[in-house]
């Protein structure tokens, strides 16, 4: 009896442990070249008014300190009548995604309260976005194509 409950103690530790390396979308482990992926969506994107946004502004727009993060690629409308904006970062390690995390967080909710009253149409589509996040990597992509976008970005990590 001794054998049998060590055997299901050591099987259950094995199996625990197994689902713990486990990750959100399989990019645990895996690298992506933010610029790259950047790149591709810009290649789809219907919305020609956007711009690309440089590390000064991870402080000035987000509240993100530039050196929590390893790469980062952020592309936004430029014209400030769309809602549509690309945020891709690579935190340095994990606790730095989770502050960076925190930031993107708050920056959804900014513009659900920005939206919600001054731009109805744009409000619906924010809805179908998110905040995502993938080991350190944290993606937030509004835009009317978020599900073309979010698979070409999920397709980096395989």
């Amino acid at each position: 009896m001794k054998k049998l409950s060590a055997l299901l103690l050591a099987l259950l530790l094995v199996v625990g442990l197994a689902a713990c390396s486990g990750s959100n979308s399989g990019t645990e482990g895996k690298n992506a070249d933010l610029t790259k992926v950047m790149d591709d969506m810009k290649a789809v994107l219907e919305n020609k008014e956007m711009m690309d946004l440089g590390k000064d502004n991870l402080l000035q727009n987000y509240g993100i300190d530039p050196e929590s993060v390893k790469q980062f690629a952020v592309y936004i409308d430029s014209t400030g009548l769309k809602g549509d904006e690309i945020i891709l970062l690579e935190a340095k390690d994990e606790e730095a995604a989770k502050t960076v995390k925190e930031m993107i967080d708050a920056r959804y909710q900014q513009k659900e309260n920005t939206m919600k009253s001054y731009q109805p149409e744009e409000y619906a589509m924010l809805k179908e976005c998110k905040v995502q996040q993938n080991g350190n990597y944290i993606s937030l992509i509004v835009s009317p194509q978020h599900e073309e976008l979010e698979k070409i970005y999920n397709e980096a990590f395989k």
